[in-house]
């Protein structure tokens, strides 16, 4: 019996100097994994009988070294009624204009094709539920179309929801005579 104790004592302070160990390493990767980003909200489908760029929500990037390509394309479809969320650069680079959205969301996705010249983009469906489109600009520079085109003939769109207000404060109550 003694030297069952002799042999299982250390083996048993090992064993729970691994578990300690493990559970050390596992609480490590938990707590410096990155912050899962919240999901997407799903846009509202409504119909429209005359599509503007009022409905269509861009995002450029600049994916070029030309700069200030995305902040001139902003406001290029900004005075043509778009709705631009944000402008930003990125690493990736693109050999001409890319165009990535839902393309489920034909009647949006074609009045933002039109802002281009033809054959100067490509469009990539990435099924997004959001109702954005996000727009990469590649070095060679963006061939805007000649004739601005603001509206076209409606259908399905693809409304992105308003945040949710900020709660106010209810009133204080009245006093009672």
């Amino acid at each position: 019996m003694r030297i069952f104790r002799l042999i299982a004592t250390p083996l048993i302070l090992l064993g729970l100097l691994g578990l300690l160990a493990w559970g050390a390493l596992w609480g490590w990767k938990a707590l410096t994994a990155p912050i899962p980003s919240p999901s997407p909200t799903p846009c509202v489908t409504q119909t429209v009988e005359t599509l503007t760029g009022q409905s269509v929500y861009v995002r450029i990037f600049n994916a070029g070294f030309t700069t200030g390509a995305a902040g001139r394309l902003r406001d290029a479809l900004e005075s043509r009624a778009f709705n631009v969320i944000r402008i930003d650069n990125v690493e990736e680079k693109y050999k001409k204009v890319t165009i990535k959205g839902n393309t489920k969301h034909g009647g949006q996705l074609r009045l933002l094709t039109l802002q281009f010249a033809p054959d100067t983009f490509e469009v990539q469906d990435d099924g997004r539920i959001d109702g954005t489109f996000d727009v990469y600009l590649p070095t060679d520079g963006v061939e805007m179309a000649e004739t601005p085109i603001s509206q076209i003939a409606g259908g399905e769109v693809c409304v992105v929801p308003p945040k949710t207000p900020t709660p106010k404060p209810s009133p204080e109550p009245s006093r009672e005579p």
